[in-house]
């Protein structure tokens, strides 16, 4: 079970690594796939910084706690999709966006899953 979690953690992490390069290659794409406008200016040096580093460091200490076995590296990722799922709720409630459940669903998912695999593949005790 250890190696499936493992396995599994690691896609995450290699998807979330690759999203946030797609932020800096070709960041006009990469916004679409979150269906959302790429800005101009000073607004596209903040989506790009912004919303890239988000992805990236997703990626990156998802796959540095696979790759060292340590829980605690999966915890800062898992914290900012759990947070990011509970903003778009606050959006929606607070300012009217659209509920967007299938980005929440996959944030809550994926942000537990990280929390569990830790557990189950930490070398700690």
């Amino acid at each position: 079970m250890e190696i499936i979690l493992r396995v599994l953690a690691g896609f995450f992490g290699a998807f979330f690594l690759l999203m946030g390069l797609r932020w800096i290659i070709d960041p006009s794409s990469a916004a679409a796939s979150l269906s959302m406008p790429l800005l101009d200016g000073a607004g596209l040096s903040t989506q790009i910084g912004d919303v890239g580093s988000f992805f990236i460091t997703i990626g990156a200490m998802t796959l540095i706690g696979v790759i060292k076995r340590k829980r605690y590296w999966l915890y800062a990722p898992s914290m900012l999709l759990l947070v990011a799922a509970f903003y778009r709720v606050l959006s929606t409630v607070l300012h009217g966006a659209a509920f967007a459940l299938p980005s929440i669903a996959i944030e809550i998912i994926v942000g537990l899953f990280l929390i569990f695999a830790g557990s189950k593949i930490s070398k700690e005790s």
